[in-house]
């Protein structure tokens, strides 16, 4: 096998360590391309392990990223939130994390955050973890008891049925569509909340928006002019179902939320344009399968009460 084909045989492997602790679509490419100019120039005979050596260049390269992105993120207007990438359940790698997830580890330091992805995820050694955040091995390992600390003390249950996830992204979208509040009040919990990312590239809010009367009104105000403009896909980010827009300029939204019991209580707008690249050619992930049109099945079936009131 020759170098280009060893590279290519990690080079998933390569962009899921990096987005993974970067959260970033944008950067993880950046690395896969970094490491494949130092993997041509390596001694390739002194290499024992070939998915080790590559990994743990991509964990360095990323580590230093999220360093210098720590540092950006302070300034950032608005929420900060991931970079969505279309990413089906079915074609999510072993180290599955979903959205929901990433928004936690961005609550971590780089180097909690490095330390966990790479242990939990990733299965590095200790040895390794400590060449890789400038950590002795002791401190690597009481850093990942913090950050697992952390995340526990954070996450709930980011698995739903995946029918009933479907089920509320469709009647979500139509009842937004359809500036449907009754809709709207029946499918969010009381508690919901909304973050909306824009960096301050375009129009969004600049504070979470708590509360289901505040986010009704959100959505009323943002729903009824991107219908005007925007063309509407059912998809998948980081394996949950979305709602994927696109302007005549490339995508302008992806929309994630979880759901706990029966009710949406998180919704996630991302609408800063250099979030949205892994969602960038259209016609390609139309192909994959990652997007598709909304059916008329669907949308009758979103509305067929009020389709027997109205006969």
């Amino acid at each position: 096998m020759n170098d280009i084909d060893l590279f290519l045989k990690w080079k998933h492997y390569i962009f899921s360590i990096a987005y993974r602790i970067t959260g970033s679509y944008v950067d993880a490419e950046d690395i896969v391309q970094e490491s494949y100019l130092r993997w041509l120039s390596a001694e390739k005979l002194s290499i024992q392990n070939h998915k080790s050596y590559l990994g743990s260049i991509a964990a360095r390269l990323a580590f230093d990223l999220l360093k210098k992105a720590s540092r950006k993120k302070e300034s950032y207007i608005g929420p900060y939130l991931p970079e969505p990438i279309p990413e089906t359940a079915e074609t999510m790698d072993d180290e599955k994390i979903n959205f929901a997830f990433l928004v936690i580890l961005e609550t971590l330091n780089p180097t909690e955050r490095a330390v966990f992805i790479l242990r939990e995820l990733f299965d590095f050694d200790y040895e390794s973890i400590s060449e890789i955040v400038g950590k002795n091995t002791d401190n690597c390992r009481q850093i990942l008891s913090r950050a697992r600390t952390a995340i526990q003390s954070r996450k709930k249950k980011f698995d739903p049925d995946p029918k009933l996830h479907s089920k509320l992204l469709i009647e979500f979208s139509f009842a937004c569509y359809n500036q449907d509040t009754k809709s709207l009040t029946n499918l969010l919990r009381e508690d919901v909340i909304a973050f909306s990312d824009g960096g301050g590239k375009v129009h969004a809010a600049r504070i979470p928006i708590p509360g289901i009367q505040r986010v009704i009104s959100l959505l009323a105000r943002t729903t009824k002019k991107a219908t005007e403009s925007t063309e509407i896909f059912f998809g998948y980010a980081n394996g949950s179902p979305a709602i994927i827009g696109y302007s005549k300029e490339g995508p302008s939204i992806v929309q994630i939320f979880t759901t706990q019991g029966n009710k949406i209580d998180t919704i996630y707008n991302l609408v800063n344009p250099d979030k949205l690249k892994g969602f960038q050619n259209k016609e390609n992930l139309i192909k994959l399968g990652f997007l598709r049109k909304p059916t008329f099945f669907e949308w009758f079936s979103s509305h067929w009460k009020h389709f027997i009131s109205f006969w």
